[in-house]
Parts: C-alpha cells; structure tokens; sequence
C-alpha cells in the first residue's frame, strides 16, 4: 500500500535513505555528511510528492515518482533493510512500469554509474538513453 508522505515520516524516511543510499553516495561523491544530508532529505519530505511504502501498517519503503505531461520520471525509490533482495525492489518498479504503461506514458530514471540498481533496471527492459559521468540516464519502454 502507498500512502502520501507526512512530516512525523522525517526520521523514518532519514534512517531509510542513509540506509539504501549511503554506500552508493560514498562511492560517487566522497564521505557522508549526516548534518548536510539530513537538511537535504527534511527540504524534499517538505517539497516533494514522495510516498511511503506500507505493508500491512508498517513502512517498508518509500517512492518519488515525478508525473509530467510527456513522461514519468522514478526519482527514488528505496526499501528498509530487512526488505531489501527478497524481490520487494523488483515488484515496485514493476508496478510503477504497469502504471505508466496504463497511463501511455514512457517512464525515465537517472541511476548514479556505481549503483547496482541499474542491473536490475537493465533486467527490466531500461534502455540506456544518455550517459553523464556519475549518472546513467534510462528509459523504459
């Protein structure tokens, strides 16, 4: 189930995102900044439309997919860790891609080059449309 995001999600959403994304980012951009990562992650529960993930009342993860006129863009998605390699990423970007497609619209991401998601997105039938070093852009179909 999807829920939107509130504020009282703040810390829930934090812990999430360092947890999935921490690694990634190092390996990219260099050490992790708590105190300026934390500010960055307050300013998009505040701005963006993100969507908490729930099963059975608990959150397992969250989503930003961005809805434009001429596309759909899947900005983040990210799963606790105990929900992580079981399939649950898979199943998600699966439902994103049936809803797009319902919608008649092309669904586009941007993975950073170091993050193995973009296997599974290649998986999934991604393309790679344009490569800017540290950033993989993809578009399905």
């Amino acid at each position: 189930m999807l829920r939107a995001i509130r504020p009282d999600d703040r810390d829930l959403f934090f812990a999430m995102r360092r947890s999935a994304f921490r690694e990634v980012a190092e390996a990219a951009f260099g050490p992790w900044d708590d105190v300026k990562q934390r500010a960055s992650a307050d300013r998009d529960v505040a701005e963006l439309p993100f969507e908490i993930i729930e099963r059975d009342g608990t959150p397992v993860g969250y989503q930003l997919v961005e809805r434009h006129a001429d596309h759909w863009f899947l900005d983040e998605i990210a799963l606790a860790d105990g929900e992580r390699g079981r399939g649950a990423g898979t199943e998600l970007v699966h439902a994103i891609m049936a809803a797009a497609r319902e919608a008649g619209m092309p669904l586009r991401l941007s993975v950073l080059d170091v993050n193995p998601a973009q296997r599974l997105y290649a998986r999934l039938g991604f393309r790679i449309t344009r490569v800017e070093p540290p950033r993989i852009k993809m578009e399905w179909p």
